[in-house]
């Protein structure tokens, strides 16, 4: 080898040490996120998706980036608190899925090393502000209602999970999973998929996107086999044994509307001093109609005998702080349509009000109001129509 050979050699390994130093620099350093403009603070940049952009609206096929969802489509209400990024510009990811299966809302390429394990996360929230177009509420296994965004996330060919969030409206939800790299060297495509196709209700928000390099594995290190975890299980729960509150000792019993037999619970005052140890319902997304919570006519002032009801739900909330709950408001379909949807707003507030005023934690207790979009019986005569004209109490988790 000639002295300019030599030069060539030694030329050639100092830039390959240069190189490796600076790809490790930017894909193996722990606590620094690869993916590039995964909080959106720069705007549409970085990552590419199936849908078309916008930065003025986000009808069905569009996405948008933005600090505002509910300007940008008529269905939409904006997370709580905004953005999830903290110290942020207060943007984020607003997809309008259009139903169709397979389109991918947000993919990237990012740089990873062989042999290594990292952590993916992402923030993701159901934006859609209606309630599904049903009135059973009784959703079993499996049921996708209007608004459940259903996220998957892959990483090359290998899905590394699916979430679904089945009981958070307007919060924002954590998916993560650790991922190994295996032989993967170099780019790889990331992306995320919303399985919701419902025609209506599957609109989605993402924010604080991150992959981050653990560690490098040791030679001959085999990856143990992948576990099935809750996420890849459709939240498949196991049996929830039933907490027994005694409701009896309040004067109420829980009883299903056999009027209906649409799986809408209804309280009952008992009118016998029976013994019997009621059960309160335990799992997620039980809804109880309140038929004496009562205001006057056309206004937001509750009526005496329902502070009544309202007192026996604060006994029962004193007693168990764990639990949280969303109280929903309806009306029925006389009247301008916009405000009945204020209207019941107003009474489901003045309702919650009520509960903080007797010592209950506002942050346990949810509103939402639908005005008279959701009746539960027919409008064309009043004996029917006055069942609309209701509240209803949905026991949620924390």
């Amino acid at each position: 080898m000639n002295v300019f050979e030599k030069k060539v050699s030694v030329i050639t390994v100092i830039n390959c040490l240069f190189f490796f130093n600076i790809y490790f620099f930017l894909v193996a350093q722990p606590s620094q996120n690869i993916i590039p403009n995964g909080s959106f603070e720069m705007g549409n940049e970085g990552f590419e998706s199936s849908f078309l952009f916008s930065k003025t609206s986000a009808p069905p096929g569009y996405y948008s980036i933005t600090d505002n969802a509910a300007i940008l489509y008529k269905d939409f209400k904006n997370p709580e608190g905004g953005d999830h990024t903290p110290n942020g510009y207060g943007m984020f990811m607003v997809i309008n899925s259009d139903g169709m299966r397979g389109e991918e809302a947000w993919c990237t390429k990012v740089n990873v090393l062989p042999n290594s394990e990292y952590d993916f996360s992402v923030f993701f929230c159901n934006i859609y502000r209606l309630l599904p177009p049903k009135t059973n509420f009784a959703f079993e296994n499996g049921d996708v209602k209007g608004n459940d965004p259903k996220i998957r996330v892959t990483i090359g060919s290998e899905e590394i999970l699916i979430e679904r969030d089945f009981y958070h409206m307007f919060r924002w939800l954590n998916a993560s999973a650790t991922w190994y790299s295996g032989e993967h060297s170099g780019p790889v495509r990331i992306c995320i998929e919303n399985l919701n196709a419902n025609e209506r209700g599957n609109d989605l928000a993402l924010d604080d996107i991150s992959l981050i390099y653990i560690k490098t594995m040791p030679d001959g290190y085999k990856h143990p086999e992948k576990i099935a975890t809750i996420m890849h299980q459709d939240y498949t729960k196991p049996p929830v044994p039933q907490r027994k509150v005694a409701l009896s000792e309040y004067g109420i019993e829980l009883h299903k509307n056999d009027s209906t037999d649409q799986g809408v619970y209804v309280i009952q005052y008992k009118k016998t001093t029976s013994t019997v140890i009621d059960t309160m319902p335990a799992v997620k997304n039980d809804r109880v109609i309140l038929k004496n919570i009562l205001f006057v006519q056309s206004k937001s002032d509750l009526l005496p005998n329902a502070k009544t009801e309202l007192d026996v739900i604060v006994a029962w909330l004193l007693r168990d702080d764990s639990i949280r709950i969303r109280f929903i408001g309806h009306t029925d379909n006389q009247g301008d349509s916009t405000l009945n949807v204020v209207l019941s707003q107003q009474r489901v507030e003045k309702v919650k009000a009520y509960l903080v005023e007797k010592g209950i934690n506002g942050n346990r207790i949810e509103t939402v109001g639908y005005g008279g979009d959701y009746p539960i019986a027919d409008n064309t005569w009043e004996v029917t129509r006055k069942l609309n004209r209701r509240v209803e109490m949905e026991i949620i988790s924390k």
